[in-house]
């Protein structure tokens, strides 16, 4: 089996990894600002390693309805996501409590099967 792996550098580094689940990694660490690409219906497991996050939400503007939200991110912890909806979705934590909050973007394309 092959494997591909995308590495984006944003205000942390993100991998996303092809074949199986695709894999998110949020370490905090890097620059850069550009909207990581998924696939609506397609599995992304959201880890972090190396440090605790807070306040962890996950929204789609400009509505400011989160779909989801965990208060503490625990090192080496994971949770899966799956876009049904195409669209503009935002990750966004902080490094420590109550503190300034860094925001992901994430555009979620239609897939398209062959």
């Amino acid at each position: 089996m092959r494997v591909i792996v995308f590495c984006f550098l944003l205000l942390f580094n993100v991998c996303v990894v092809q074949a199986g689940p695709r894999v998110m990694s949020l370490n905090l660490s890097g620059q850069g600002s550009n909207p990581l690409k998924v696939y609506q219906n397609v599995p992304l497991k959201v880890y972090t390693f190396h440090a605790n996050l807070y306040d962890l939400t996950v929204t789609k503007p400009p509505l400011p309805k989160e779909i989801l939200s965990v208060s503490e991110f625990h090192s080496g912890q994971s949770f899966d996501l799956n876009f049904s909806k195409v669209g503009s979705y935002e990750i966004c934590f902080s490094k420590e409590k109550n503190s300034t909050r860094t925001c992901l973007t994430l555009n979620v394309l239609k897939r398209i099967v062959a």
